[in-house]
């Protein structure tokens, strides 16, 4: 039996299944055979769909001068994303972070389509937005210290021997008056995912897009991208 006819048995298998009655009166297995006329309209069906999903996905959306891994404590991949969402969403948040985790693929060096994207983050999550105390944020610091680094964006750690540490956000922000960080990151690590347990129960500002949407767009409205390591994780060793 074909690829094709075993499709069709499962399918017809399935139909069956899916009656709310059922009353066994013949129990002897055999094959039941399919026409090639049935295959045939199981082919242009097929066909039709995946003309239509390889066109979508071969899309070209941009160049990348470099191939971009993951890595830690900080990487080429994780700087991209991070920085392109905290790029796209300035004015909604101070900081981003992100998990190597749900970075899933490289992103190779040359033409990028949207399959390569899809790849990268082959999940739903969405864009959201919480907002951090002061102790609260150093809760995260610990957790990138602890992590010995996960993507973010906004701010450059120095993390020293005895693992104190200095700290300072690209956009000038204090916690003065109380005022709290704004931070940029998905649904998932603000639900607590990835052990953040400090995003948990946190009050979350939807933004209402994937995370994925936000890279595709992105890579439509730059046309060529790159991406740099800047030390903005360092850990710093006792000098001899």
């Amino acid at each position: 039996m074909n690829i094709n006819r075993y499709i069709l048995f499962l399918f017809s298998i399935l139909l069956c299944a899916c009656s709310t009655y059922f009353n066994l009166e013949y129990d002897q297995n055999e094959i039941i055979p399919v026409i090639e006329e049935s295959d045939l309209k199981v082919n242009k069906i097929i066909s039709e769909y995946k003309y239509g999903i390889d066109s979508a996905m071969n899309e070209v959306l941009c160049y990348s001068e470099i191939e971009m891994k993951k890595g830690k404590p900080e990487s080429l991949l994780g700087n991209f994303v991070s920085d392109l969402c905290l790029e796209q969403f300035s004015n909604e948040a101070d900081i981003c972070i992100m998990n190597n985790g749900g970075l899933r693929n490289i992103l190779p060096k040359g033409n990028i389509t949207k399959g390569d994207i899809y790849k990268l983050m082959p999940f739903e999550n969405e864009l959201v937005v919480l907002e951090l105390t002061n102790d609260e944020f150093r809760e995260l610091i610990n957790y990138l210290i602890l992590r010995n680094g996960e993507p973010f964006s906004g701010m450059e750690v120095k993390v020293f021997a005895d693992l104190n540490y200095t700290y300072k956000f690209n956009n000038n922000f204090t916690f003065q008056n109380n005022k709290k960080l704004k931070v940029l990151t998905s649904d998932y690590l603000a639900n607590g995912g990835d052990d953040m347990f400090f995003f948990k129960k946190k009050t979350q500002k939807k933004l209402n897009i994937k995370l994925r949407d936000v890279i595709i767009r992105y890579c439509k409205l730059k046309k060529i991208i790159n991406s740099k390591t800047d030390e903005r994780l360092i850990f710093i060793k006792n000098e001899k």
